[in-house]
């Protein structure tokens, strides 16, 4: 049986994101992006793949050289929406509405230590369904 996985938003775009079985993690998302509901992560499927992401979007501080504008590396990302581009990955702050500054661009934000469970937890076929009220 494949794994799942079950994301739920509010309206700010705030929610949770469950691996079921395994454990429920806070996530961020951006309000009003029209997700696809239903999707499937496949890591040997060519368009659906785990690796480092490198943000082009976003400040990152790193050790040693301090902010960098771009790119920002993101390690233990899992994309689940090849078109777009759009990744569940980690985030420096924690994944709210408030410590995001606002939604995100797309991507699905988790926190640090998070995002690596996740990333380790999908090791298989996975479907992950989303669910949002806008």
């Amino acid at each position: 049986m494949a794994k799942r996985i079950n994301i739920v938003f509010d309206k700010l775009g705030q929610g949770s994101l469950e691996c079921v079985g395994f454990n429920t993690f806070r996530c961020l998302g951006k309000k009003g992006l029209r997700y696809p509901r239903d999707l499937t992560i496949d890591p040997e499927k060519k368009g659906t793949k785990k690796h480092p992401y490198f943000s082009q979007e976003y400040v990152c501080n790193y050790p040693g050289i301090g902010e960098v504008r771009v790119p920002c590396r993101m390690n233990y990302s899992v994309l689940i929406w090849g078109q777009r581009g759009i990744y569940i990955h980690e985030w420096p702050g924690k994944a709210t509405y408030a410590a995001n500054g606002g939604p995100t661009a797309g991507c699905i934000h988790v926190e640090q230590g998070d995002a690596k469970e996740i990333y380790d937890w999908v090791d298989d076929k996975t479907r992950v369904v989303i669910d949002y009220d806008w």
